[in-house]
This record gives structure tokens, C-alpha cells and sequence, in this order.
């Protein structure tokens, strides 16, 4: 008897030990695979950004709804809006994107971090008034033409780059929480690296996961942001790509302007 307790309280151990290990990597494997698709359907938004811009004169507005709606089979349930996240049919789709797109509160974060951002990349805006005074003088400035051939400038500026950063919310329980703060703590880490984190004392009375948040909100940038919604239970990775395409209308200034980089 005594022998069948001993083996039993060994039984218990053996699974306290590693059930929640074997939960954080089903989990994982989840977020993950969830992730790479976010990350497959943001480089199918590029291209459908793109395709848009270069068929409707580079503008802005169209190209982020093109992208947009490209993301919707990835975006979690709206905050607010009836209904839920399916876009299986034209009906769902269009529904979530009213609800995504014209809503605010669904459309941003907390923070004002827009869930899907479109930028062109080329041409930059340090060119544009170049590109336009000089190539479309004849257009009174306001557009060039697409398929102006006079110089390599404006060859290079009639090839539309578009870069669609997709601000993905993670959806699995415990999951998110961890694979957040690696991603924030990613170079503290590296840093680290044949060293046992959990023995260091930087972090002191913290955790290890708020400490890495912490530390990457100090590199700037969006960082911060990611942050503060990490603190909120909102945990949120940036995936970017982008997409070169040869223009087919011409650009026109107006439209491009709220979306060019330097």
C-alpha cells in the first residue's frame, strides 16, 4: 500500500510538472499558426493595396480599404457593432467591415494605433512637389503621367510602393500574454542569452513578463503604445510587407498625400 502511495504522489508530481507545459504549447502552437496566417493575409493586403493605388491614381483612401477588407477573416469580434467576426460570405463581410471602418473605437486601439496603416513607401514625399512641377507642368501640377517615359526619375516614381502594416491583436489566452513580452523583450533577451533569465535580478520584484514590457516601451517608436494596450490586456504585433506595382492611372497629388513617408 504504502508503494502504491508513493507511486501515486509521483503520478501527481509528474503531471503537475508538465500539464501546464503541454497546455502553453498547444496554445502556442495556435497563437503561432494564427499569426502566420495574419502574416500571409498582411502580404495579400499589400498586393491588393497596391492594386488599387495603381488603377485608382494612388489614392490613399481607396488603398486602405482595399487592404482593409483583405484583413477582415483575421480581425477579432468588433467591440461594438451587432454581429460577429465572420466574413464567409459578401453579406458578413460587408457588415464587419462597416463595423471595423467606420467605427472608431474598432477601427483604433486605445492608445490611437489604427489596426491596419497603409503607407507609400515610393514615391516619398520629399519628391513630390519635384515629381509634380516638373512632370505634370502640362497638368497644371496636380497629377503626372503614368506612363511618362522622358527620364529615370519619373520612371522610378510611376512604380507605386505600398507597405500595409497590420497592428494584429493576439486572441489566445496565456499565449498572447508570453509570445508579447518576448516580442517586446526580444534584444534584453538576446542580451541574456546563455543565461538563466529567471536567476537575474534586474527586473526585481517584477516579473519577467512585465519587465520585458517595460523594456521595450523604451525603444521608441510604436513600442510605447504596444505597452500601454499590453497593460490593458490587449496584446498587439506588428506585421508588415509590402508590394511594388507599375502605375496604370495617373497619380494624382491630392490623394496620395495623407499616406506618403518621407
Amino acid at each position: 500500500m504504502a508503494h502504491q502511495a508513493c507511486e501515486s504522489g509521483q503520478s501527481a508530481v509528474e503531471t503537475a510538472l508538465t500539464v501546464p507545459m503541454m497546455v502553453f504549447f498547444v496554445l502556442g502552437v495556435i497563437q503561432l499558426g494564427m499569426m502566420h496566417q495574419a502574416q500571409l493575409m498582411t502580404e495579400y493586403a499589400a498586393y491588393r493595396a497596391a492594386r488599387a493605388g495603381v488603377v485608382n491614381h494612388a489614392d490613399c483612401e481607396l488603398m486602405e480599404n482595399a487592404a482593409f477588407i483583405s484583413l477582415l477573416p483575421t480581425l477579432p469580434p468588433p467591440a461594438i457593432g451587432v454581429g460577429g467576426s465572420r466574413a464567409d460570405t459578401l453579406f458578413n463581410a460587408g457588415a464587419l467591415y462597416l463595423q471595423y471602418r467606420w467605427i472608431p473605437l474598432n477601427r483604433r486601439f486605445l492608445t490611437g494605433l489604427e489596426r491596419v496603416e497603409v503607407d507609400i513607401v515610393n514615391p516619398t514625399r520629399n519628391q513630390l512637389n519635384g515629381l509634380f512641377n516638373t512632370y505634370g507642368s502640362h497638368l497644371q501640377r496636380k497629377e503626372i503621367d503614368w506612363d511618362d517615359v522622358r527620364d529615370e526619375q519619373v520612371i522610378r516614381a510611376n512604380l507605386l510602393t505600398v507597405r500595409v502594416t497590420y497592428n494584429y491583436q493576439m486572441r489566445i489566452p496565456f499565449a498572447d500574454r508570453l509570445i508579447h513580452s518576448w516580442f517586446m523583450g526580444i534584444n534584453r533577451l538576446q542580451d541574456l542569452k546563455g543565461i538563466q533569465f529567471e536567476n537575474q535580478k534586474a527586473f526585481g520584484v517584477m516579473g519577467s513578463q512585465t519587465y520585458l514590457e517595460g523594456v521595450g516601451a523604451t525603444r521608441g517608436g510604436v513600442f510605447p503604445q504596444l505597452a500601454a494596450l499590453a497593460a490593458t490586456g490587449t496584446y498587439v504585433i506588428p506585421l508588415t510587407a509590402t508590394y511594388s506595382m507599375r502605375m496604370q492611372s495617373n497619380p494624382f497629388r491630392q490623394g496620395m498625400q495623407s499616406c506618403v513617408v518621407n
